[in-house]
């Protein structure tokens, strides 16, 4: 259809629908509010400084100096356990822990930190469809990853691109997984890290603990 044939269409009263977005669409949008200038990949010896909480037990302060230029991490869980981490190589500093955990957790601050900056990887499958739904009354368009052991909905404010929360299925078909709302955010240069992450078990909605960024130096 032509510009004037669209206007016509307009200047008729009836409605155009917009189509859908894509996957790839509602992530740059997504990445537009997080990291408006990129400069999460560019990240250098920055110190991420957190606090956990489960219920039942104490809380444990979490140290992970991040440098993504290099590919490296030295991260420290409560003194108890530390680790020096470059690409796949890891040196265990404190604790009884192997290198495999060390791996283990390399991955695990650095996925959920870097989201949603890290669904850019390029081994990410990110599913074809984009859903909609209503987080706390903003609308959000709901992309879909399928990994080879668990599939994870991410729900982007259609409005703003801001990730309101994520859900894993390690069972989806059962729907057995998490759920993790996000909550406040802290700025790290130009990027809006989200500050406090709530875990929640699905089905059933136990509460599982909060993970914070209490700051960055």
């Amino acid at each position: 259809m032509t510009l004037r044939g669209m206007l016509c269409f307009i200047g008729s009263g009836l409605t155009v629908v917009a189509a859908a977005p894509t996957p790839t669409e509602v992530l740059a949008r997504a990445t537009a509010y997080h990291d408006p200038h990129g400069e999460w990949a560019a990240l250098e010896d920055t110190t991420f400084h957190f606090i956990e909480t489960r219920p039942g037990a104490e809380n444990k302060t979490v140290t992970m100096v991040l440098n993504n230029r290099t590919t490296s991490m030295r991260l420290d869980r409560n003194g108890t356990e530390a680790y020096a981490i470059t690409r796949e190589s890891c040196t265990v500093i404190a604790g009884e822990r192997d290198a495999a955990r060390g791996l283990m957790l390399r991955n695990y601050y650095l996925y959920l930190w870097g989201l949603p900056m890290k669904l850019h990887d390029a081994d990410t499958p990110l599913d074809a469809e984009v859903t909609t739904a209503e987080i706390d009354g903003a609308a959000c368009d709901v992309i879909r990853v399928v990994y080879e052991q668990d599939t994870w909905y991410f729900f982007i404010d259609q409005q703003t691109g801001r990730m309101r929360r994520y859900t894993f299925y390690k069972d989806e078909a059962a729907g057995k997984g998490e759920l993790i709302k996000l909550e406040d955010e802290i700025q790290v240069g130009s990027m809006r890290i989200p500050q406090k992450r709530s875990w929640y078990t699905l089905p059933g909605m136990k509460y599982l603990g909060t993970d914070i960024l209490t700051k960055t130096e």
